[in-house]
């Protein structure tokens, strides 16, 4: 009787426990979406929910079916080329950086920095490329295309690690063709 009354304990416990982790991710999603919300605002970025035939400044566009995921096209890139096809090599240089106040670069793209740019394939998903990557490079499509996204955690690197971590990336691509 003691033991069945302890099992029903530690279920009870791990039950709650389980809950409060839930109630706790489902916080720091909310206060993710708040410090992107606070970013767009604190940039003066203007959220258009189609994708612009021109690009303003400041203009992002939130992609539809990417929850959060803000898309801003600085250069379209080489357009007598080819576009980008799936499983075409793509080599990417990025800056990432939080959207905090000031915001803090974690990784830059210059070559003292990063002497190789990321190599990854178009629409392959891989342990160098985030989800995030692989929307923007959907509509950056040609070499040497420039782009500024904010990429929340689920769509990021980050959430691989469990943090709810958003971040800001500018990402510019040459296509590998053979």
């Amino acid at each position: 009787m003691k033991t069945k009354l302890a099992y029903l304990i530690l279920l009870v416990v791990l039950t709650c426990s389980a809950c409060k982790n839930n109630n706790v991710y489902s916080d720091l999603l909310k206060e993710e979406r708040k410090l992107i919300e606070s970013y767009i605002q604190r940039q003066g970025i203007t959220v258009v929910t189609e994708e612009p035939t021109e690009w303003g400044e400041k203009v992002y566009w939130q992609v539809p079916d990417a929850d959060n995921f803000y898309f801003h096209l600085v250069a379209r890139g080489d357009t007598t080329q080819a576009e980008l096809e799936a499983n075409e090599d793509v080599l990417l240089r990025f800056n990432r950086y939080t959207l905090n106040d000031p915001a803090d670069t974690i990784y830059n793209w210059t070559i003292l920095d990063n002497p190789n740019p990321v190599k990854l394939q178009y629409m392959v998903s891989t342990e160098q490329s985030c989800t995030g990557w692989q929307i923007a490079l959907k509509y950056m499509k040609y070499t040497d295309s420039q782009c500024k996204i904010i990429c929340p955690s689920k769509l990021g690197f980050s959430e691989e690690n469990s943090a709810v971590i958003p971040y800001g990336y500018d990402l510019k691509i040459k296509i590998k063709r053979y």
